[in-house]
């Protein structure tokens, strides 16, 4: 059974702002596309809003993989599980 990521109030707070943020940038590019506007400025924002997704995601990745080398040096045996998941996580990113 894998292992859920534990993230602390902090961290989560963090991540929800950007989050929320990213959901102004998406907003911001219905508008773009609702008022007509260059195409250029919209792929620009759009490759913007990418970014930060990806930034969360990797965040969230690099959060787990603390967690798993904390679960192995402790000797938990679900760490080995936790990883996987992991990789599997990375990959999807590409």
């Amino acid at each position: 059974m894998a292992t859920a990521i534990k993230l602390g109030e902090e961290f989560t707070a963090s991540l929800l702002a950007r989050l929320r943020r990213i959901e102004g940038q998406v907003r911001g590019l219905q508008r773009m596309l609702e008022e007509g506007r260059d195409c250029a400025e919209v792929a620009q924002q759009v490759a913007a809003t990418r970014a930060a997704l990806n930034r969360v995601a990797m965040d969230l990745v690099a959060a787990g993989l603390e967690q798993c080398v904390r679960l192995e040096l402790q000797g938990k045996p679900q760490a080995e599980a936790a990883l996987r998941k992991l990789q599997k996580t990375l990959l999807m990113l590409r």
